[in-house]
């Protein structure tokens, strides 16, 4: 073979084997392309080129032959090579040995069925090589990579675990690597030099809050085409070195408060192709200073004046990536409907008039004065208001057809422990005494399904419950478990189109304190009732909870809810 040559291709070649020696003529090979061939067994025991992975050849594709084991006799590869393509190959057994010998940066495997086993034994190899970036590919239905290939539920142990040195990770278009159940707390969780890691295209729904622990040196994170509602805010508060961030072409509705709160040196964000109306200051604030790239295309942006800190933000120093397709939506302004954001200019749109602040004084005091009022007759207007939506709009009322007897259990109530007294002393005796019929009920955790996961469990609760309850106050609206079980209801109200939801605020909640989800629960209009310790007020307050828990109510938009 000729000692200047830089490309062998012998791709679909029916070959069976390769002479041993076949790279060791060749000192200036480049590429050997072997895929698609019959080859069951390599013995490539001497290699021409240099011995380094920096001067030796860049690509070997063994991808589509019929490898099965790669053990001392069937698989031997001497050359330093940057790129080995293996997948495609139906592997059964491998010897981490073999692994551990390779001269290679970059492996590739995938497109056929990998066994945890067979997965381990490759991972243990790497762990002992000086391979650097493992890609494990996509392929058919049968052969596409699931959960229980890389993650041993009993051990409670990653395939990835020992892989010190590992600064590449691709795991992307495997679309049942989540079809059973989500990626497990600290799957990556020894991986602390990976930089890049790639998820695209894996079907994700959820992401726990600590599925990324100990990837403290992660820079880059793609996420891109999966199918993630919410992100918690805690899921990328231990990614301090990360610099890349791609969640384009999810259904994320809204971005928690504190996302971004650890992440300083985040440069670029992809949050393109989602579900975002609105964008709060305060989600931002900690990358203020670190971005330089934003993409914001493709979601149905609002556009009005609380928008002003971003169009301010967007003008300094920042580069908002295609521009074209950043339309504000048709709940916008009226000027900006269907119109590029960056043509939003809120220093024309967004200035009051000097006749309307000459006004402030006199419709401070009228308003302070209709509040005393509103305030002294409260109970007495929402009392008759009550009862006079009952006689207008009683008739409208679109009943679900189900009673209680139809559900597992009648009354679920969902509170913060420090609550328990009020539960005690006033809920109960009051269901008791009003409710009699309703004797399956559920009274917090305590009550809760045995033997599932507890989110599980609270899942299976409030879906099987004629009624629920929400008990919010000061102290519960802090607590993230609480808040977690608050948006389980919530997507239940959203999937059954069933107001089965009653919320019950115990105490009056500053406007800062209060969490995104109850204010949107109040924005839409659904059933909610305020504790008083007033026993007029409390007259009211039980007339209306009982109605509320005697039937349940279609969704409709037209009428407004109690």
């Amino acid at each position: 073979m000729s000692s200047q040559l830089s490309y062998l291709e012998l791709a679909a070649s029916n070959l069976n084997s390769l002479p041993n020696d076949i790279l060791k003529w060749s000192p200036r090979l480049d590429s050997a392309l072997l895929f698609f061939n019959q080859l069951s067994f390599i013995n490539v025991s001497y290699c021409g080129m240099a011995d380094t992975v920096d001067t030796g050849i860049s690509l070997v594709d063994m991808s589509g032959n019929r490898l099965q084991h790669l053990t001392a006799r069937d698989f031997t590869f001497v050359c330093h090579t940057d790129i080995l393509d293996l997948t495609d190959n139906p592997i059964r057994s491998v010897d981490p040995d073999v692994i551990a010998s390779l001269h290679v940066r970059s492996l590739m495997l995938g497109r056929c069925y990998l066994s945890y086993e067979v997965l381990a034994n490759i991972i243990l190899g790497i762990s002992k090589s000086d391979i650097g970036e493992l890609t494990i590919e996509e392929g058919s239905v049968d052969s596409q990579l699931r959960l229980k290939n890389i993650w041993s539920s009993t051990a409670n142990a990653s395939v990835f675990d020992g892989l010190l040195d590992l600064i590449h990770l691709d795991l992307s278009i495997n679309p049942l690597l989540s079809e059973e159940n989500d990626l497990p707390p600290r799957i990556f969780q020894q991986l602390s030099v990976l930089q890049e890691l790639n998820l695209d295209y894996c079907d994700i729904k959820n992401l726990h809050p600590l599925v990324f622990s100990g990837l403290e040196s992660l820079q880059k994170l793609s996420l891109e085409g999966n199918n993630i509602h919410h992100i918690h805010d805690d899921v990328l508060s231990g990614l301090d070195q990360i610099q890349n961030i791609n969640f384009e072409g999810n259904r994320i509705a809204y971005l928690e408060e504190l996302m971004f709160s650890h992440n300083w040196k985040l440069t670029n964000l992809s949050l393109a192709d989602n579900r975002l109306t609105r964008l709060n200051q305060s989600t931002f604030k900690p990358i203020f200073s670190s971005i330089s790239s934003l993409d914001l295309s493709m979601n149905p942006i609002d556009c009005n004046c609380d928008l002003k800190w971003l169009i301010d933000w967007l003008n300094e120093h920042i580069s908002l990536k295609n521009k074209d397709e950043t339309i504000c939506s048709s709940a916008s302004l009226k000027p900006l409907r269907e119109k590029p954001l960056l043509e939003f200019d809120p220093n024309e749109l967004c200035i009051i008039n000097n006749g309307i602040f000459s006004l402030i004084p006199l419709v401070s005091i009228s308003l302070v004065a209709i509040s005393v009022l509103l305030y002294h007759y409260r109970w007495q207007l929402r009392y008759k208001l009550f009862l006079l939506k009952l006689a207008i709009l009683g008739y409208k009322e679109m009943r679900d057809v189900r009673d209680h007897n139809d559900y597992e259990f009648d009354v679920n109530i969902i509170f913060y422990d420090d609550d328990e007294e009020w539960i005690r002393e006033q809920l109960r005796p009051a269901l008791k005494e009003r409710l009699p019929q309703f004797q399956r009920n559920v009274f917090g955790d305590q009550d809760l399904v045995l033997g599932m996961h507890y989110l599980e469990s609270v899942d299976y609760v409030v879906s099987h419950s004629y009624k629920t309850i929400i008990v919010i106050s000061r102290a519960a609206v802090h607590d993230h478990w609480f808040i977690l079980k608050l948006r389980t209801a919530m997507d239940h109200v959203s999937d059954t189109l069933t107001e089965f939801v009653v919320v019950v605020f115990l105490e009056d909640i500053p406007d800062d304190e209060m969490p995104f989800l109850a204010r949107l629960y109040l924005n839409d209009g659904r059933p909610y009732i305020h504790w008083t310790e007033e026993v007029r007020g409390q007259d009211c307050f039980w007339d209306k909870l009982t109605k509320h828990l005697s039937i349940n109510l279609r969704t409709n938009d037209f009428i407004p809810n109690e």
